[in-house]
């Protein structure tokens, strides 16, 4: 009678490793562990192994929209498209499916975004103003204010011809 060898037990924690790297292709990770595939599946849903697919990646966010790089002029043309979307949305639909809630929401969200706008429109009007001449302005109406006054202060009246002395009071 012929003794039969009993087959190696495979590495289970290692084949586990290599299936749930997802660099690894399943097909490869089922020959050198020996099985086929759908062996090597149906023992990972049996046992519970991590799922093979690659997480997620985030969205690469648009370049004008990272950081203190956002810019307004395209902000407001999107919140525009946006707001002429969601009118065309609303007219598209029949007055007599929408009840007076949904129709109360539309009338929200519009409101909301075209205050979004009109904020948006704020923010880049004063990025046109120029803060930074505007406060060297207003620093030289001041030092000539200050120059004048203080010319009064030296001759001992004002432009009214009153003196800087306070006033006696009394009998």
């Amino acid at each position: 009678m012929a003794v039969r060898k009993k087959a190696k037990e495979p590495d289970w924690t290692k084949i586990r490793a290599a299936y749930e790297d997802v660099d690894v292709p399943l097909a490869e990770t089922a020959d050198k562990a020996g099985l086929n595939s759908q062996m090597l599946i149906a023992r990972a849903r049996r046992e519970g192994w991590r799922p093979r697919t690659a997480p997620p990646k985030a969205p690469a966010p648009a370049a004008e929209l990272t950081g203190a790089q956002i810019k307004p002029s395209s902000l407001a043309t999107r919140l525009k498209r946006l707001i002429a979307r969601e009118i065309e949305t609303i007219e598209g639909e029949s007055a007599k499916k929408r009840d007076a809630m949904q129709k109360e929401r539309d009338a929200r969200r519009l409101s909301s975004l075209v205050r979004s706008l009109e904020k948006l429109n704020d923010i880049k009007a004063a990025a046109k103003a120029k803060p930074g001449k505007k406060k060297e302005e207003d620093g030289d109406e001041l030092r000539t204010e200050l120059q004048r006054r203080l010319a009064r202060l030296v001759t001992g009246g004002d432009a009214d011809g009153v003196s800087g002395e306070p006033r006696a009071t009394g009998n």
